[in-house]
């Protein structure tokens, strides 16, 4: 009997530490959740806290605009950009979507020994995938390459394509990335690379303000946009002052500190990318039977007098309005000026050189009509600035046609022409890398002014007294109530940020 309560007294015993261990392991339990919470807490409020400092970062330092540089105005006036005589390089303007690619494909396909792709927005969509398809091909034969893309949409649009990563695997292709997305560059994510050319051969190029993908090349009727390039040839083997100028600019940007390089290392894992990139090679190939074999650049090229580039800086940092300087000294003399722009968004500075121009020169600028425009940030401020455009002495022409215009172009007097990629705004002035030609060459300038006439003729033309006329051509659209609504929002959202739309 004794013993029975011996037993029994150390099972009393033992059932307390037990409950008294799980009590405390539920109790450590608790305080592990308490301390857990705790830390996931602040972590939070230290990853908000530095999303807001990346966010005002981002704002609020580019409102510092650098001002114009009067040393770089000096330099202009050493500058010759017009001649009396014929220069050694050749033109071919660019307007229409699916010639913009074909050129591409003939450049890509006749090279030799080298490639230079300099681009905002590649895409490895339908038309994207066939500038990829060319180059591809071109890695097979052994001609160098080198791809020099914006770091925020290579992130977007490239890191997960097969036959891009397929095509930068080419011992012979180097692929940098300008700005690339990583915790360090969070704060200087506004500074992009808006350059858009291609050379070949150290013979020819194209540049101006296309991106490479379905809506801006291709034969695409709709969600696109219209534009221009220039196909520059050098008839001189290497002697072209604006080829030798644009070969120096990307040199320096591609050593740039904000440039990343990767070099090519083959993988058997591409083979079915470089299978799919073949087969679309191959149907380029029937449709455009002359991409390899093309040889007619001086028969279907005219002449220019000279071509001078126009560049905005490299760093990836806030910059000095060069080309906009550049602009306003070469339209000094001009008494009209043509500006074609997809939108308009200024500050003091960009606002006094308007008003410069207009003060000895009839200024047109055409733009898309709030209707179409198919970016909505430049469109909601025009809305709120239109009157001060026109307070300048602009005449605004409100273009309403089939398809969004996102030409970057001046026809300055009668002889002078300027093209590529900058627009008329605040991003394109102060922080984007950015490319212009200045060329000399009455026909071009003939044809630019030409073709502005019937995107007049669709617009709205608004004087600088406010009187608005609508073109012979101009058919008014109605906005539907929701787009009128985000438009009304929008114009009170954007307002501090304009500076970096």
């Amino acid at each position: 009997m004794a013993s029975d309560y011996v037993i029994l007294y150390t099972q009393c015993i033992v059932e307390r530490r037990g409950i008294s261990q799980i009590s405390g392991f539920r109790s450590g339990q608790r305080r592990l959740r308490y301390r857990m919470k705790k830390i996931l807490k602040r972590t939070g409020k230290v990853f908000c806290l530095f999303l807001l400092i990346v966010v005002l970062v981002n704002v609020l330092l580019p409102l510092f605009c650098r001002k114009p540089d009067e040393k770089y105005v000096e330099s202009l006036r050493e500058t010759e950009f017009t001649s009396e005589t014929e220069g050694t390089e050749r033109i071919c303007c660019i307007d229409d979507n699916e010639e913009a690619l074909l050129w591409r494909l003939r450049m890509i396909g006749t090279a030799k020994e080298s490639i230079v792709l300099s681009t905002f927005d590649l895409r490895a969509d339908d038309n994207g995938t066939k500038i990829l398809a060319a180059l591809n091909c071109a890695a097979a034969r052994g001609v160098k390459i080198q791809l020099l893309i914006d770091g925020i949409y290579q992130q977007l649009f490239l890191a997960g394509s097969s036959d891009f990563q397929a095509l930068a695997s080419y011992e012979n292709v180097e692929v940098g990335v300008y700005n690339p997305v990583t915790p360090v560059n969070l704060f200087k994510v506004n500074y992009r690379m808006h350059d858009k050319y291609l050379i070949v051969d150290e013979k020819m190029y194209l540049l101006g303000g296309r991106n490479s993908n379905d809506i801006f090349l291709g034969d695409q009727t709709k969600g696109i946009n219209e534009d221009r390039d220039i196909l520059v040839y050098d008839t001189s083997e290497g002697q072209g002052e604006s080829l030798n100028q644009l070969e120096d600019y990307f040199h320096k940007i591609w050593k740039e500190s904000c440039v990343s390089i990767k070099k090519g290392k083959q993988s058997s894992r591409y083979t079915d990318a470089y299978r799919h990139m073949e087969e679309i090679y191959i149907s380029l190939l029937k449709r455009y039977n002359d991409i390899e074999t093309y040889s007619a650049w001086e028969k279907d090229t005219i002449e220019a007098n000279k071509i001078t580039l126009i560049n905005n800086g490299i760093e990836a940092g806030r910059k000095t309005p060069q080309v906009l300087q550049t602009i306003q000294y070469l339209t000094e003399n001009a008494d009209h000026v043509i500006i074609q722009t997809p939108y308009v968004i200024c500050n003091g500075y960009m606002y006094d050189v308007l008003q410069g121009i207009s003060d000895h020169a009839k200024l047109q600028i055409v733009l898309n009509a709030v209707e179409k425009g198919s970016n909505p940030w430049g469109c909601t401020d025009y809305l709120n600035q239109k009157k001060k455009i026109c307070q300048t002495g602009v005449h605004i022409y409100e273009y309403l046609g089939d398809q969004a215009q996102h030409t970057k172009s001046l026809a300055v007097g009668e002889e002078l022409s300027i093209i590529g990629s900058c627009n008329f705004d605040m991003r394109s002035v102060y922080l984007n890398t950015e490319m212009m030609l200045a060329v000399d060459c009455p026909e071009l300038n003939a044809s630019i002014r030409e073709q502005a006439r019937p995107l007049k003729e669709k617009s709205r033309h608004m004087s600088p007294d406010g009187r608005t006329e609508d073109g012979q051509n101009y058919e008014p659209r109605e906005q539907d109530m929701a787009k009128r609504a985000v438009y009304a929002l929008l114009r009170i959202v954007i307002s501090p940020f304009r500076h970096v739309l």
